[in-house]
């Protein structure tokens, strides 16, 4: 996804989470989100994967802190579904990427798998 585009999508779902959990004025972040937005944005400018990266729970590297990690997780369980109702479009590229990252790895998975098992074959014989 574009670099400009996620971060935007991740700093909406911030906002979200801290107008509901920490009753900030719409458009203000407590210092915490604020920390954890400024965060985001650090970690994002530095991946590796550029504009092809993939959505954090389905990447290879796990480029946060454990801490950052599981705030930026309580921010998505919450935000997540409420963006289903508040901007359903950004939900619905957000399932559809998710589906096909999954399923491309599955594929990916399978065919190793049919690749080992022809080895095995071979070894046998």
């Amino acid at each position: 996804m574009e670099k400009q585009k996620d971060l935007e999508i991740v700093e909406l779902m911030i906002a979200m989470y801290c107008r509901g959990k920490h009753k900030s004025k719409k458009g203000e972040l407590c210092p915490e989100c604020a920390e954890l937005a400024e965060y985001v944005r650090q970690r994002r400018e530095r991946c590796p994967f550029g504009d092809d990266k993939p959505f954090c729970s389905n990447c290879k590297i796990h480029c946060y802190r454990p801490d950052m990690r599981a705030k930026i997780a309580a921010v998505m369980r919450y935000s997540g579904p409420r963006l289903t109702f508040t901007h359903p479009v950004i939900a619905f590229a957000h399932l559809s990427e998710t589906i096909k990252t999954k399923r491309a790895a599955a594929k990916e998975a399978k065919q190793k798998q049919r690749q080992t098992d022809s080895a095995k074959d071979k070894e046998e014989k």
